[in-house]
């Protein structure tokens, strides 16, 4: 017991422990959440390039019409997702590396009468 207590108080070991929770949630939500707005897209006609023109020189590109603005914002949640998922897993990794190092410390740790 006296030995959970010391990691919880060691710095390192609750930021590695935050680190992994963080990195885990990342890439589980975002791991879902690409197959849904995946599918989502499929199922979404492709956004239709309109092209109106006004005047002599002027151009005004795809209207926002209701199928354009759902896949507009089906494509944006997906990359926002694909960005989750490729932060979660280094946030993992990081938080993994910091707590095994914290452990170590803590079993191989001198004690206080052999240190220099």
């Amino acid at each position: 017991m006296r030995t959970l207590s010391a990691l919880f108080r060691n710095t390192l070991f609750v930021a590695g422990i935050t680190l992994v929770a963080l990195g885990l949630g990342n890439t589980l939500v975002a791991h879902f959440k690409v197959r849904e707005y995946q599918s989502a897209l499929a199922r979404t006609p492709p956004p239709v390039a309109a092209e109106q023109t006004f005047g002599k020189n002027t151009r005004l590109h795809h209207f926002s019409s209701e199928a354009w603005s759902r896949h507009a914002l089906n494509q944006a949640k997906l990359d926002f997702y694909y960005l989750l998922h490729n932060v979660g897993w280094p946030l993992l990794c990081i938080g993994l590396l910091c707590t095994i190092m914290a452990v170590r410390r803590q079993r191989y740790r001198q004690p206080r009468w052999m240190s220099p």
